[in-house]
């Protein structure tokens, strides 16, 4: 009887050796640098873009197109229909700017503008206002880009927390942005 009683305190005493090197858990909340880059496509909204590899690509529920996301980093694509005349010259895309921005001030008194400008996206009219701002409690550094065209408006948001944002935006939000095709809703994308 002795003999076993040995063997298991033996072995008990090596039990807690077992697994004692600590292991890290996994960064999830730091954003993925691409691996590449996925066509996607959405004929029916009239959206089509490169996506990142290696990212969540989720299709959404209208007027939400999709999410492309990783750990804290979130691109999301809405496409509203807009029956008013949409902004065109230098003069009314500045006019909408303005309306954005004091939009997003009285919704999140945190908003800052770090950099606004009357651009074209995809060859279309648009408004991109890169910001800090409040998101769920947490600062983010943002890239929203509103493009005004076949009827639509069609939002691009991009944001991070304030630390990744220069990487993420180099590495995914500005390619994707570059890679976006817009044709009228229903089309072949």
């Amino acid at each position: 009887m002795r003999r076993p009683a040995v063997l298991l305190l033996a072995a008990l005493a090596l039990l807690p050796a077992c697994g004692n090197d600590r292991t890290d858990p996994p960064d999830v909340t730091t954003p993925a640098s691409p691996s590449g880059t996925a066509p996607a496509s959405y004929p029916k909204a009239g959206i089509s873009f490169q996506s990142p590899r290696g990212w969540n690509l989720d299709e959404g529920d209208a007027p939400l197109i999709a999410t492309v996301q990783t750990g804290q980093a979130t691109v999301a694509i809405w496409r509203y229909p807009r029956s008013e005349e949409l902004p065109k010259s230098r003069l009314e895309l500045q006019a909408a700017r303005d309306a954005l921005v004091d939009a997003a001030k009285q919704r999140d008194p945190t908003f800052e503008v770090i950099k606004s400008a009357a651009t074209k996206i995809a060859g279309k009219p648009a408004v991109q206002i890169r910001a800090k701002e409040t998101v769920d409690g947490r600062r983010r550094t943002v890239r929203s880009t509103h493009i005004y065209a076949d009827g639509a408006e069609v939002i691009v948001d991009a944001f991070a927390e304030p630390d990744v944002f220069r990487r993420v935006d180099a590495e995914v939000f500005r390619p994707l942005l570059l890679s976006l095709k817009l044709t009228a809703a229903g089309g072949e994308g």
